[in-house]
């Protein structure tokens, strides 16, 4: 994540959920980006490492829950992780575990 003067909303949420959760992992990773050769394929805004096992979780400025969910299922799968998901509301300040229906 790039820091400068103009830091968005979003960017404070995400270093909002950091500083929640760095105590629960090994390894933290900012904004990672899921790419193929020189293409990317998408982004997620967290990733956090812990025992071998990879959560990723998704922050939104409004409870957008629908699109966080769609986003972090497609991520799961590129990257062939087994680990849990996570929604993160910025304006609640809420921390949302996402399953899969069944």
């Amino acid at each position: 994540m790039v820091q400068n003067d103009k830091t968005t909303k979003h960017d404070k949420y995400v270093l909002e959920l950091y500083k929640k959760v760095q105590d629960r992992y090994d390894y933290l990773i900012l904004d990672y980006e899921i790419s193929k050769k020189k293409r990317k394929l998408g982004q997620i805004d967290l990733c956090g490492i812990k025992d071998g096992k990879t959560d990723l979780f998704e922050v939104k400025c409004s409870p957008r829950f629908h699109k966080a969910r769609k986003q972090l299922f497609k991520a799961r799968k590129l990257m062939n992780t087994r680990g849990n998901l996570f929604f993160y509301c910025g304006s609640s300040g809420q921390i949302h575990e996402v399953v899969m229906e069944q």
